[in-house]
């Protein structure tokens, strides 16, 4: 009767074993699924957008510097500046 039980301990030793070595597997599988599928569905963006061109007059030449306007609205204020602290 002692053999059995442990046969069956062993038995069911095993089949958790196989159980957390594939659901380790698939989880692995699933985050690298995931992120192909996300690097496919929000892939980055390279634009070529015509800027401002600044010109620069040398004793040995010309040289020209393409320049690319800001993507943010650029804003200053004259008034003192604040200090937050804490916060809640």
């Amino acid at each position: 009767m002692t053999d059995k039980r442990i046969q069956a301990r062993d038995a069911a030793t095993r089949t958790l074993n196989r159980l957390t070595a594939g659901l380790a597997f698939g989880a692995v599988a699933g985050v690298g699924l995931l992120g192909a599928v996300s690097a496919y569905t929000i892939p980055g963006t390279a634009t070529s957008s015509s800027g401002a061109t600044a010109s620069t007059s040398t004793s040995t030449g010309t040289s020209s510097t393409s320049l690319q306007a800001s993507p943010t609205q650029v804003s200053s204020s004259s008034g003192s500046g604040v200090a937050v602290s804490g916060g809640s």
